[in-house]
């Protein structure tokens, strides 16, 4: 989840140490390349137990949402360790005012408790075995359909999030990354 030194190095040479370094390279850098680099910074940030703001982590929450839900499907991002951060991406939805994608994220939530899963992996994986346990056809029907649906119409809209990146650049310090 957390990328090695050797890529981290590389990202900082490449698209550069600060917000602003790594925003001066658009347009040579599309969305995805700009975010991608927040997301590995803030990684490293993340790896190393160094403070972050909900604005970083909501970075590296979508990219790790997306990876997961595109790989398995929203009960493999809940089973793994990037599901640690499912309420960054809840909140980063709401922050960057992408009203869909918190419908969306709160119809995947719905199968919990009072929507809301632990952010604690191991914790997490219990609620979800009681869940399969407790009525296994819910269980898949509610992960295969809100996967679907992600795989159709994904969250959030990148142009949101960069967009926020760009206006809110005080709450991103990348240089300790």
């Amino acid at each position: 989840m957390f990328a090695p030194e050797e890529h981290i190095a590389k990202v900082r040479s490449d698209a550069g140490r600060t917000i602003h370094e790594i925003l001066a390279k658009e347009p040579k850098y599309d969305l995805y390349a700009i975010l991608g680099a927040v997301e590995v910074l803030v990684g490293s940030k993340i790896s190393k137990k160094l403070p972050t703001t909900l604005s970083e982590r909501m970075v590296f929450a979508f990219k790790w949402m997306a990876i997961e839900v595109n790989n398995g499907g929203f009960d493999q991002y809940f089973f793994n360790s990037a599901g640690d951060f499912w309420k960054d991406v809840r909140d980063g939805l709401q922050i960057v005012g992408d009203d869909k994608g918190m419908q969306s994220f709160g119809e995947v939530l719905s199968i919990f408790p009072k929507s809301s899963p632990s952010t604690d992996r191991f914790i997490r994986q219990d609620e979800l075995s009681l869940l399969e346990v407790q009525n296994e056809k819910r269980y898949w029907e509610h992960f295969e359909n809100v996967s679907r649906r992600f795989w159709s119409e994904p969250f959030p809209k990148w142009e949101l999030v960069l967009s926020y990146v760009k206006n809110h650049t005080s709450e991103y310090d990348l240089w300790g990354a």
